[in-house]
């Protein structure tokens, strides 16, 4: 099943480079240290310095000091330099990047890998570090950092594992090669990388290509972003891989706002805001992001991903509270945003009427007005084909034409709004869902109209009446392409409930997730026995 969406995407690497620099001068301008700018131009650093790196550019290089520059600010708290002559770097025209996902999703911080650096006892220097790309690259100058702080010797260099997910493989470039041989007799090799995600393949990849280069085991350690569960690991032996090497874990929960004391995540959430269990939407709950309430439990911190990740996300939650289709929002630091807790219930299917299809039908509308990107689309088209072959056996042409390009809500289940003690109706979760590493990233408005007709269940009638009042509102005539992209939302959600439920076995979850599985295999098997318009 596909559920995560492959997150690479073409840029203009003069754009990139341009997008760096007015964070960079943006960090140096300030008269006093700020974390958040500083964190903000570090991010874009290691992106840019990543992407030239993959594309074999010379520029790499110069990119790695800059931001080793940056990396060595934040670890001391100091204010950034800035110095001139980074604009004429000789970058490509196109260059291909991906989110680091901990930055952008699940609330890691560059000075978590700091102060794990400052812990970690040293058996040995130099210390020769090795970051995996993508986000390894700005993790490893942070680490490199905190080393030099330390007063150790240290150096790094950063690679691309490659090959399945579950089945990364490396092989050094002869500059690798000679940089590891360099260090073999005496160096302690830290392997630095978030994760180790599903598989751990990607760490494993590096510490047997260490291995195979002469580096004994007991001087090679990885440094993860969460601890193993080794038996849960997807790449091949992976238990019994992975304990030849040593591993360190950073500290968690280091970098949320200091007065919210009550952690609602991981599906926890539920227990404050909806009512009793058999009511409760499924959820994925290793993949929730980072919620927490204050201590009167008047506002609610969510994280939403940092440097230029909530950036964005806090402007579409800005624009969102405007309109008065969202609650108000306030950035809160460190990539959290604060939301306040109103006096107001979650809806749920029994409750859609005309007026609440014309409410779903105008915040569509506004969503396609308002969230246009220029980002890449995801290929909807070969998730519907794996997911329909895996499931089904089978496959279909679908018209899964992409109108106009936005950030879509991704999450249009009952439970997400709110009615409020004024007869408002409000959109919450709202700005992150539709650019995250699942599917669909980046598409048609179609996909929130698929959402909104499968999780309020509405039937023809309901339906008839959403599309042509969300066609008055925008001018947009969805019709064509909607049959499309209601079996791609209900073949994506799916593979999400199924995999999920694999992932949480056991667990009490496991039943809602195996619930929502089978509600969605009935819609699409309804629906493939209708033409689908191709």
């Amino acid at each position: 099943m596909l559920v995560f969406r492959d997150g690479r995407e073409h840029v203009s690497g003069p754009r990139l480079l341009d997008g760096f620099l007015a964070a960079w001068s943006r960090a140096a301008s300030s008269t006093s240290f700020n974390q958040d700018s500083i964190a903000d131009a570090l991010l874009r650093a290691g992106e840019l310095e990543c992407a030239l790196a993959d594309a074999g550019s010379a520029a790499a290089a110069d990119m790695a000091h800059v931001t080793d520059r940056l990396a060595a600010a934040l670890a001391s708290h100091a204010r950034a330099d800035h110095s001139a002559g980074l604009e004429r770097l000789p970058v490509p025209d196109t260059l291909t990047i991906s989110a680091p996902e901990g930055f952008a999703y699940y609330a890691l911080h560059p000075l978590d890998y700091a102060e794990l650096a400052r812990r970690i006892p040293l058996r040995a220097e130099p210390v020769a570090l090795v970051g995996i790309r993508s986000i390894g690259t700005t993790l490893s100058a942070v680490v490199l950092a905190a080393l030099q702080q330390r007063g150790a010797r240290a150096a790094r260099i950063t690679l691309r594992p490659t090959g399945h997910p579950f089945n990364r493989t490396l092989e050094f470039t002869p500059e690798q090669s000679a940089w590891v041989a360099n260090h073999r007799d005496a160096a302690e090799f830290w392997v630095v990388d978030e994760g180790p995600g599903l598989s751990g393949s990607s760490f494993l990849s590096v510490g047997e290509a260490l291995l195979e280069a002469g580096v004994p085991a007991e001087r090679i350690a990885f440094l993860c972003s969460g601890k193993p569960a080794h038996a849960a690991l997807h790449a091949t032996n992976a238990a019994a891989r992975w304990q030849r090497f040593a591993t360190y874990v950073v500290s968690s929960g280091s970098r949320i706002p200091s007065e919210t004391p009550t952690n609602i995540s991981a599906g926890r959430w539920r227990e404050r805001f909806l009512s009793a269990q058999a009511d409760w939407p499924a959820s994925w709950t290793q993949f929730e992001r980072l919620k927490y309430l204050s201590a009167g439990e008047e506002r609610l911190f969510k994280f939403e991903g940092l440097g230029r990740f909530g950036a964005e996300a806090f402007a579409r939650a800005r624009l969102l509270s405007d309109a008065r289709f969202g609650p108000p929002a306030r950035a809160a630091g460190g990539g959290f945003v604060e939301y306040p807790l109103l006096n107001a219930r979650s809806l749920m299917p029994g409750d859609l009427s005309r007026s609440l299809i014309d409410h779903l039908a105008r915040y569509c509308a506004f969503r396609r007005e308002n969230f246009a990107t220029e980002r890449e689309p995801a290929d909807l088209a070969h998730m519907l084909s794996t997911n329909l072959h895996e499931e089904f056996g089978e496959g279909v042409d679908a018209d899964l034409r992409v109108e106009k390009l936005i950030v879509t809500d991704g999450r249009m289940h009952p439970h997400e709004w709110l009615l409020n003690s004024e007869g408002e109706i409000l959109k919450v979760d709202a700005v992150s869902h539709g650019d995250d590493h699942f599917y669909p990233g980046p598409t048609d408005i179609a996909w929130d109209l698929a959402g909104a007709i499968v999780e309020w269940a509405m039937d023809a009638a309901a339906r008839n009446v959403f599309l042509h009042q969300y066609q008055q509102w925008s001018g947009d005539d969805p019709r064509p392409r909607l049959p499309g992209f209601l079996l791609a939302y209900t073949m994506f959600r799916l593979g999400y409930c199924r995999m999920a439920a694999e992932a949480l076995r056991g667990t009490e979850e496991e039943p809602r997730l195996q619930r929502d599985y089978h509600r969605y295999r009935a819609f699409a098997l309804r629906h493939l026995a209708q033409p689908v318009a191709a």
